[in-house]
């Protein structure tokens, strides 16, 4: 594991720079999704409930801590632009801000627990997932504390310019937690309680490490990383444009969590359908967030160099190579969707529902694409606030409640089809938005 050397002006803006950043965060987000995928393959040899069970809580469990993953994200955003502007003693001083402000895990952990009820009685999924699903949670919410502090160290990491080690930690996560996973669920009988141990353990091991690396990759170039106090303006600079982001991811993933448990009401098939059909659509999300990531990356550090010419060009360049990408996956959903549904489950109400969500969501492939990549963008510029707006509008008031109007009378697929108008309405607003140039003004 190598850190990239320390960049020290602006990028050029290029497209092979900005695939020279994103590849490995692709194959990080691959490495994510085959844990997703193994999770699902194992929890489908225990039947179809825990299929749904185990997706739906950990839809949940994201729920709870995005506010604050999403916030500590833009350490990435932070560290970027003080590379930018080639100041060192800027990188350590936000890098140690941020490993400072992770330490809230500690009592999101304990309480964890108590939310993750909370939240299962507000959404009211069906009796019998519950029960399983309550199982997974609550085990799985102890790993709150390292997520939070390796959230920091690999978004540091990425504004740094080394995509290279998170995406080997991430593969790391992967062999660990099958192994693990195999052990528990087949060996000891543990079931689905074994497959949030074995999470746990890999996901425990990979943020332990991320911080460790961290400092010794680093720490020679731009360290000390330490414990520190913020200063008033440091938390102003957080609150503005950090916590509008997590809060931002939260909106969105709460919604889409709210979404669930209106298909989760719907029946067990529905539930497992839509959870099958999303793990395809998160194949789409690989190039997306990777480019997402770098391209905030790249904007962020262009605009500390005092090059919004550049900044702009890696926004357009980015958003149009994972509208390309995602469209081409969405082909695929169209030529081969029971193909891809029988891959985990033959049950023959599953299938015919599943190749009906994913013919939905070959619809907004692209205009995911374009959405995530430039709100990604926008992101990196600090332009928080506005993606807030459209995720709050959009998420809410055009999904979740045209969800809980379609679903119960045209079922899963009325449902998706409330998540489509909800893509289409993000992409239109964010390209718009990013086409005023704005966002070229705001500071940190």
């Amino acid at each position: 594991m190598s850190g990239a050397p320390p960049p020290s002006t602006a990028p050029a803006g290029t497209t092979r720079e900005l695939l020279r950043l994103a590849w490995p965060l692709m194959f990080s987000n691959l490495a994510y999704t085959v844990v997703g995928f193994t999770d699902t393959l194992i929890m489908g040899r225990l039947g179809v409930t825990e299929v749904g069970a185990v997706g739906f809580a950990s839809l949940c469990l994201l729920t709870l801590m995005l506010l604050f993953r999403g916030s500590l994200n833009t350490a990435a955003t932070f560290t970027a632009r003080a590379v930018g502007a080639n100041h060192p003693a800027g990188v350590s001083r936000w890098a140690s801000v941020f490993l400072t402000l992770a330490l809230i895990g500690l009592p999101v952990a304990l309480i964890g627990p108590a939310l993750v009820d909370g939240l299962f009685v507000l959404l009211q999924p069906a009796p019998d997932i519950t029960a399983v699903a309550r199982t997974y949670a609550h085990i799985r919410v102890f790993e709150a504390p390292l997520v939070f502090l390796g959230t920091v160290a690999l978004s540091i990491m990425v504004g740094l310019g080394n995509t290279r080690t998170p995406m080997q930690l991430a593969w790391m996560v992967v062999i660990v937690n099958a192994a693990l996973a195999l052990l528990f669920v087949f060996g000891f009988g543990w079931g689905v309680a074994g497959a949030a141990w074995a999470a746990l353990i890999a996901v425990g091991i990979q943020n332990a490490l991320a911080v460790l690396l961290l400092h010794r990759l680093h720490a020679r170039a731009y360290g000390p990383f330490r414990l520190t106090r913020p200063t008033r303006d440091e938390l102003r600079s957080f609150a503005r444009v950090g916590l509008p982001a997590g809060t931002t991811e939260l909106g969105e993933v709460g919604a889409f969590t709210v979404f669930q448990g209106v298909i989760s009401r719907l029946g067990p098939a529905e539930l497992a359908a839509s959870q099958i059909a999303n793990q395809f659509a998160s194949l789409g999300f690989l190039p997306a967030f990777a480019l997402a990531s770098a391209t905030g990356s790249l904007l962020s550090r262009a605009l500390g160099a005092g090059r919004p010419d550049i900044a702009r060009r890696v926004g357009w360049r980015g958003a149009l190579l994972a509208a390309a990408l995602m469209g081409a996956l969405g082909l695929l959903f169209l030529l081969v969707p029971r193909q891809l549904i029988g891959l985990f489950n033959h049950d023959t109400q599953v299938l015919a529902l599943g190749t009906s969500v994913l013919a939905v969501m070959a619809a907004y492939q692209l205009l995911d694409g374009l959405a995530i990549v430039l709100g990604g963008a926008l992101g990196g510029a600090g332009d928080t606030r506005f993606r807030l707006v459209v995720t709050l509008t959009g998420a809410w008031l055009v999904m979740v409640l045209s969800a809980t109007y379609l679903a119960p009378r045209y079922g899963v697929t009325g449902a998706w089809t409330g998540a489509l108008a909800y893509i289409a309405l993000a992409a239109i607003a964010y390209a718009l938005r990013f086409a005023s140039g704005r966002w070229q003004h705001l500071r940190l």
